[in-house]
């Protein structure tokens, strides 16, 4: 259920509201729900959305299937979505989302498909109303139990939600709570809110400090008026009635605030106007023309829309006229740009309530709420998101401020140009050496430009610039601070070229933004907005956004300045380690790797092939703990031991690696690593295959007649834990026409294999793919990886040569 605090607000929203108790019965059907599904709230309040099998018709909301997702997802703790259809109602296709709310209780949003954004500012803004109020707020059901409260409350008062919730006052506090208590049976007695009541004692059983509160409790509601809670605003006074001066202005603090909030939940309107039952305006509406400056004959009729802004226009009009033959009439409520009496536009709100006679509308009554603050405020935070996601993804710094371009035009300017710094040779924060200020021009070139659809290019846009000190650019880089401009420059301090200057006045252009982007301390690109046409001039909270989006830029191109150098290290690591398989007589080998972070193209699996001086061809595959530079160089390293070690000796593969394991422990190069090392010979066309296994996944052998098979022997300890373990050999012949493969664990494990089917999983994936030529046999088996891990891929195969 709904907080008191919100409930007006709640069937102010421009999206349908909705609440579920925890039998799955509606609660509350807000106005918007009522207008988008056209299910009134007297049809939904007490029905159950959720039906109780394929033949249960009591539900106009949710199939059986969704239903069942929902209560799954809800029950653990998720949020689920999706769309349906209000057959029998509106037939409007809407998006839904359903949530955990306060209690036991879920909330759900409707809006149509196309609204993306509409339910999770919904949710949003009931939950930043909550949090951020400056008083505690808190949420009672009948049983005189916690449900919700905000951070306030703890602030000021101690312990958790945990300690709160589904208790009652006594029970948490003591005494004081069971005072406390007195104030929620007697609103929910007569259903009458309580003001500023105080309470004083000292919480949790009298072992807290002594503190005084004053109390408001406000009855909650329910669509037939009963009360089903009680919301209580509480404000802790302990210091402020320590002095006469400190309660007299903690009052007026505390009035203030209560005021604040209550003009947030009431949205009292700038205007009101009465208009006919077709939606057109026959009386006159003062308020109203005094914010958009026409006069009474302009307004008259359907005129009143000329002040709405050209892209809002037909929508607004279209729905007024849908609304005025809807059966039954619902509540009106649409948010448009109007043109206000100065020529500017403001966002504005209109909710309209249908008024009835003798069973039908005969007029409407409306009000006109100026929100120009809360859509800015909404649409910098949204543009603030949509810059950050898009810098996120991409790889370069001239990506990243291309990225952050495209994400702020249209939505924050009209043009957005990118400005690349050549190094000023000019000293920092625009001094020189004997405290002079810096002057001379400053050189770059342009990264991009983006402009909004309509707006033609900028004339004289070549790829190098050079401003004059003058500049506003100059002084921003020169500064290292972000700059408001108006335009056109009345100031005389810096001159446009005229081609530039007529181009301005063409598109209107009324202000700009510049901000520098820093990399290694340095002031590296300028970004520049600029607003025209009629977006309403920058203000200093545009300022601020910029500041943020150029810190974030600024992040952003030193996290990819730092990824290009890892990057290029890790390619020519790359290239050095995982060389091309040599060639051998008799015998094809191919090799893959594929590692977890793939943008730095390294990770801890590695192979290698080589030839032994006595003719045998060394192989092997391991896996060093960790994906990434460390991990790789320590597989360097591993590998080129490895190589060493049996290169300068005969010994059996078991041997090698038992010095390897020695020489790893003594160097502390790793902990932990796993790994296959063998030596393939071929004698009299006879092939025979000698391993040795530290911990590492079975090689796999497919004979001439394609069945594949797992190659058993003993698997010792792996390496970097026991140097002084004893290792085993174990050999196999290898007929002509057989493949011989050896991998790592990142080609078949997966996370959840209870009944261990990956390793029958991965015998089945070699034998569909063992018929294929070798080279597209190991782009098979990595292209279709069982695995699900995300794990690095190391994949080395040999296919021996038919006899004759």
């Amino acid at each position: 259920m709904p907080d008191d605090l919100l409930a007006e607000l709640v069937g102010l929203l421009p999206v349908g509201v909705f609440a579920l108790d925890d039998d799955g019965r509606v609660a509350l059907w807000n106005p918007a729900a009522e207008r988008l599904t056209g299910w009134s709230a007297g049809e939904m309040v007490g029905r159950s959305v959720i039906p109780h099998g394929p033949a249960d018709q009591t539900s106009m909301m949710f199939d059986v299937y969704t239903a069942a997702r929902i209560v799954e997802e809800i029950r653990s703790g998720g949020t689920v979505s999706g769309k349906l259809t209000a057959v029998g109602g509106s037939g409007a296709r809407l998006h839904f989302r359903v949530a955990p709310g306060p209690g036991s209780t879920t909330l759900g949003v409707l809006h149509d498909v196309g609204d993306k954004e509409a339910s999770d500012e919904a949710f949003a803004l009931l939950d930043a109303l909550w949090e951020t109020a400056p008083v505690g707020l808190a949420y009672f059901d009948t049983e005189l139990r916690y449900r919700r409260m905000n951070g306030v409350v703890f602030e000021t008062v101690g312990g958790s939600a945990e300690d709160r919730v589904g208790r009652t006052p006594a029970e948490v506090h003591g005494p004081v709570g069971a005072t406390f208590s007195e104030g929620l049976r007697a609103v929910l007695a007569d259903g009458r809110p309580r003001s500023a009541v105080p309470v004083e004692g000292r919480l949790w059983h009298g072992r807290g400090p002594f503190q005084e509160w004053r109390v408001h409790y406000y009855p909650v509601r329910i669509a037939d008026g009963a009360v089903c809670g009680v919301g209580v605003v509480m404000e802790e006074v302990t210091a402020a009635e320590r002095t006469r001066r400190a309660l007299e202005e903690s009052a007026a603090e505390r009035e203030h605030a209560l005021n604040r909030y209550q003009s947030l939940v009431e949205a009292t309107s700038a205007a009101v106007w009465i208009r006919e039952a077709d939606g057109s305006a026959r009386r006159d509406a003062p308020g109203l023309r005094s914010i958009t400056g026409q006069t009474e004959a302009e307004h008259r009729g359907w005129g009143f829309l000329d002040a709405v802004h050209r892209r809002h226009r037909h929508e607004l009009e279209a729905a007024w006229r849908a609304a005025a033959t809807a059966e039954p009439a619902t509540v009106f409520i649409r948010t448009y740009r109007l043109r206000t009496a100065d020529g500017g536009y403001r966002w504005f709100r209109t909710r309209a309530v249908p008024v009835h006679s003798g069973g039908r509308v005969v007029e409407w009554v409306g009000t006109e709420t100026d929100v120009d603050d809360q859509m800015r405020i909404r649409e910098r935070l949204y543009v603030l998101a949509e810059a950050t996601h898009a810098m996120n993804a991409a790889l370069d710094p001239e990506g990243e401020l291309v990225a952050l371009a495209e994400a702020t035009v249209p939505q924050f300017a009209d043009v957005c140009r990118v400005f690349l710094v050549d190094p000023d040779p000019l000293p920092p924060q625009g001094q020189v050496a004997d405290g002079a200020p810096a002057e001379g021009p400053l050189s770059g070139r342009r990264a991009v430009t983006r402009r909004a659809a309509g707006v033609p290019p900028i004339p004289a846009s070549a790829e190098r610039f050079t401003f004059p000190p003058e500049h506003p650019l100059v002084r921003c880089v020169r500064s290292g601070s972000p700059s408001l401009a108006t335009m056109p420059d009345t100031s005389g301090q810096w001159r446009v070229p005229q081609e530039q200057l007529q181009w301005g006045n063409d598109v209107a252009i009324n202000s700009l933004l510049i901000a520098p982007v820093f990399s290694g301390g340095a002031v590296v690109a300028a970004l520049m907005f600029l607003a025209g046409g009629d977006r309403s001039t920058y203000t200093a909270d545009d300022l601020a956004l910029v500041r943020e989006l150029a810190s974030r830029a600024s992040a952003a191109v030193e996290n990819a300045m730092a990824f290009q150098q890892s990057r290029e290290v890790s390619l020519a690591l790359q290239k050095a380690m995982l060389t091309e398989p040599p060639r051998y007589p008799g015998v094809e080998i191919e090799a893959r790797y594929r590692p977890a972070a793939a943008q730095l193209q390294v990770g801890g699996d590695w192979y290698d092939a080589f030839t032994l001086p006595g003719g045998d061809l060394a192989v092997g595959v391991g896996d060093v703990e960790g994906h990434d530079l460390p991990a790789a160089a320590t597989m360097g390293q591993l590998r080129s031991m490895l190589r060493g070690l049996a290169h300068d000796s005969h010994a059996a593969p078991s041997v090698v690696l038992a010095r390897l394991d020695r020489v790893l422990s003594g160097l502390e190069v790793t902990r932990f690593t796993t790994l296959v090392y063998g030596r393939l010979g071929i004698s009299g066309g006879r092939a025979v295959f000698r391993w040795s296994n530290a911990g590492h996944p079975a090689p796999i052998l497919v004979g001439p007649d394609g069945e594949a098979r797992l190659l058993t022997s003993r698997v010792d300890l792996v390496l970097g834990l026991y140097p002084g373990t004893r290792r085993h050999d174990g050999v196999a012949e290898i007929p002509p026409g057989s493949t011989l493969l050896l991998y790592t664990d990142g080609l078949f494990e997966r996370r959840r294999d209870h009944a261990d089917a990956a390793g029958s999983a991965l015998l089945d994936l070699v034998r569909r793919g063992v018929p294929l030529p070798l080279p597209e046999f190991c782009d098979h088996l990595v292209r279709g990886t069982i695995a699900d891990t995300g794990d690095d891929i190391a994949v080395l195969a040999l296919r021996v040569a038919e006899s004759g």
